[in-house]
């Protein structure tokens, strides 16, 4: 099973990420995507972004529709990637909410992080919360790590992958 700090995230997928998140967080919206990684390997290659359609921001709700996680898992599978974290924005602190727990993607083994203070979210990964859902519950775990080289940034939503 992959550890939080078994993911390294390349320094300009952590750049798209922060500036996805202080976006949103200027207009008091949660937002998030996901990390994809080779499969066998520890780095992320490709950045999910969120798009629109079938995509619900709000302050305190980041909502992704099951057609447009359809949409990204078609995609990570057709390139031989797979999709072991996701991470969303939180107006304040850096926990699980009682959504979160419920309404995540509970999967043995999936990892879900949240980056505090959206409007003015910290870079270092280190910060953010880190959970992993194991037999049956979330449990903080240590933080990912942050790597080196690039990232392709895609954003992801109903209407399938754009990577512009």
């Amino acid at each position: 099973m992959i550890k939080g700090n078994d993911i390294a995230l390349p320094v300009s997928g952590v750049v798209s990420v922060i500036d996805e998140v202080r976006m949103y967080g200027r207009h008091r919206q949660e937002t998030g995507g996901f990390l994809l990684l080779p499969r066998g390997d520890s780095t992320v290659s490709v950045v999910a972004l969120s798009g629109s359609r079938g995509i619900e921001r709000r302050h305190n709700l980041f909502q992704v529709s099951a057609r447009a996680l359809a949409s990204l898992f078609t995609f990570a599978d057709d390139r031989d990637l797979w999709v072991p974290v996701q991470f969303h924005s939180h107006g304040a602190a850096a926990f699980l909410s009682d959504t979160d727990k419920a309404h995540g993607l509970c999967v043995e083994g999936f990892i879900s992080t949240v980056i505090p203070h959206f409007h003015g979210s910290p870079s270092d990964i280190t910060a953010w919360g880190w959970w992993r859902y194991t037999q049956g519950r979330w449990i903080a775990i240590e933080p990912g790590i942050q790597g080196n080289g690039d990232v392709e940034i895609v954003h992801f939503d109903e209407g399938g992958i754009d990577a512009n």
